[in-house]
Formats: C-alpha cells, sequence, structure tokens
C-alpha cells in the first residue's frame, strides 16, 4: 500500500482525501460554474464520486490531497499529483474555494510533498491557456513556462489549447520556495490576525532562583523594576517585571516558599523560558494552539497581577508560550 502523506505549512495542511470527502469534493468543484468551464466535468452523484475514490485510494502514481486550514480546521481545496513516472509526475486537480487563501501555500506543500517525501526530480501542470488568471498565477510564482500544447483537450465539443509550466527539485529550492513561502507566511499572519483580534508581545519569563541577584545583573544591561513584586498562589511563583529602552520586557520569576514550580526548569540550568502574548480573542487562541498541536501545560485560571486568565502551550520545539486574556 503507497504511503499516506501529510504536509503542514504556516496556515495550511495537505492531507489524503478520504472517501468521506466525496460530498466536499462535489461541493467545491461545483462551486464556480465560471471556472468549470475549464475542468474536467464532475457528477453531482455523491455515489459516484465514492467509487471513484476507492478505486484510486491503492494507485501507486496517485496522491490526492485535500487543503486544510489549520486555523479553522476547515477543508478549502484540493490538489493532487500523479502519472508518476521516472521521477518525474503532474499536478493537478487543483481546486481552491473561492473564499479561500489556500492557494499559494497549497501549491508549496504539494511541492514538499514530491520533493520531500515522493523523492521525485521535476513536477509539471497543465493550464488551459484560456484560463488566464490560473497562467498568470503560475508565471507570477516563478514556475518555468514549458510552452503551448495544441488541441490539448475538448470540453462539450470545444477544443483548449494549454500551457505547461514547469519546476525541477533544484529550481524549487533556489528560487521558487522563497517566493511561496513568503507569500504564504504574510497570509498566514493576517489570517491569525482575524482569529485571534489583537495580539501583542508582553515578555520574557526569566526562571531564578535569587531574585535580587538577577536584578542587579539586568540591571548592568539598563533593565529597571515595573510595578512591585507580586505573589501569585495559585501557581506558586512569585514575580517583578523589569523595563528597558528599546528592550523586551522581563518578568523575573521565583519559586513561593513550599513551591516546585520553577524547579525543573532551574534544575536544567534554565532561566530565559517562555514568552508571554497578551490575546484579544482569548478562547479563539487557546482552540488554536491545540488545534496546531501546542501540549497544554497549564489550564486557564486567574493570574494575581494580570486580574485576567492566563494559560501556558508547548510548543513543538519545546518551548513555553504564557496566552494572556486581554
Amino acid at each position: 500500500m503507497k504511503e499516506r502523506i501529510t504536509v503542514s505549512g504556516f496556515g495550511y495542511r495537505l492531507r489524503p482525501v478520504e472517501v468521506t470527502d466525496a460530498q466536499f469534493i462535489i461541493d467545491t468543484r461545483l462551486e464556480d460554474a465560471r471556472r468549470n468551464c475549464f475542468i474536467h466535468p464532475i457528477s453531482p452523484d455523491v455515489s459516484e464520486q465514492e467509487a471513484w475514490l476507492k478505486a484510486h485510494v491503492d494507485v501507486e502514481d496517485d496522491y490526492y490531497f485535500v487543503v486544510e486550514n489549520l486555523i479553522t480546521g476547515e477543508p478549502e481545496g484540493l490538489i493532487g499529483i500523479y502519472h508518476i513516472k521516472d521521477g518525474v509526475a503532474e499536478w493537478g486537480r487543483w481546486v481552491i474555494r473561492k473564499s479561500s487563501l489556500a492557494a499559494v501555500e497549497s501549491v508549496d506543500l504539494m511541492y514538499q510533498a514530491a520533493f520531500e517525501r515522493l523523492g521525485l526530480e521535476e513536477l509539471y501542470c497543465l493550464t488551459l491557456s484560456d484560463s488566464t488568471a490560473v497562467v498568470s498565477f503560475h508565471d507570477a510564482i516563478g514556475q518555468k513556462n514549458g510552452g503551448i500544447i495544441r488541441d490539448y483537450l475538448s470540453i462539450d465539443g470545444k477544443k483548449y489549447d494549454a500551457v505547461k509550466h514547469y519546476v525541477d527539485r533544484q529550481y524549487y529550492y533556489e528560487t521558487v520556495q522563497e517566493t511561496l513561502q513568503s507569500k504564504a507566511f504574510r497570509i498566514f499572519e493576517r489570517s491569525m490576525k482575524m482569529a485571534l483580534g489583537e495580539c501583542s508581545f508582553h515578555h520574557i519569563g526569566v526562571a531564578a532562583k535569587n531574585l535580587s541577584r538577577e536584578l542587579k545583573a539586568f540591571q548592568m544591561l539598563g533593565y529597571k523594576k515595573e510595578g512591585t513584586f507580586f505573589e501569585d498562589r495559585n501557581q506558586g511563583i512569585g514575580g517583578q517585571f523589569l523595563v528597558a529602552r528599546n528592550q523586551p520586557r522581563l518578568e523575573l520569576l521565583v519559586n513561593l516558599p513550599g513551591s516546585e514550580t520553577l524547579s525543573p526548569i532551574l534544575a536544567q540550568g534554565g532561566k530565559l523560558y517562555h514568552f508571554g502574548y497578551q490575546v484579544e480573542n482569548f478562547a479563539k487562541a487557546l482552540e488554536l494552539f491545540e488545534r496546531l498541536g501546542c501540549r497544554v501545560m497549564r489550564e486557564p485560571r486567574p493570574s494575581a497581577y494580570f486580574g485576567k486568565r492566563i494559560a501556558f502551550f508547548m510548543l513543538k520545539n519545546m518551548f513555553l508560550v504564557e496566552l494572556i486574556e486581554k
């Protein structure tokens, strides 16, 4: 049985199409009547689509993906890699929902799947020349233009030419990847802002054994106290915020008597151990961090200092993030 490939990016991922996606495929393919004249016709019969999917699930040279939004968890498009032969394959079946921003990242993830997971050397796609917006997209992201294929396809008795675009492994990494990923990241930033509202960096948490000694050390860098020392008995820590001109705010933290909250970090020689962010849509942020694969380290609880709820998540790189309700 062929490998089931899933590839994740900034705001989207590709996952294998399932038989249960049949209705989504139909809805997406038939969503835009104007676009439909440039893609192969599809039956609105769900049972026919399910039968097609079952027949293709184990085809070795055919990989069909759903483009899924990591922020919302919703499917937003489709893309495929097929006709694999001698390290070269075609990609297509590319349809993105009208309201989606997944186009750029879906293509980048497709290339990652092809070059990194399938070990391919070249990908090409064929776009009907009358589909000018899609042809322009391929040109804009830097794919190589392989020219016109005359009378490539006949739909409803009308013949269409096709434009061939292609990218080999080396060209992707040297030229195309940076273009795609820089665009994808800007879209991800915008999507995160829409989901979370205002989200602003607040501080770096610093674990300390001796508060006075740490304070003196940071004073050499221009830091001074912000506010007074506080105690949070819910967390078992005491803290003092420090600020300095043109430098990030620090939160010096020590264990309260009888508490071991910071002991595991201190035992490993750690000091700078978390970033704190104030988030407008706190509930949405909690949901999103879990969906993105972050591990909940401390459930939401009231903060003695902020007077709002806070929660801690471990990123995939084992770094700790504190979310602060704004």
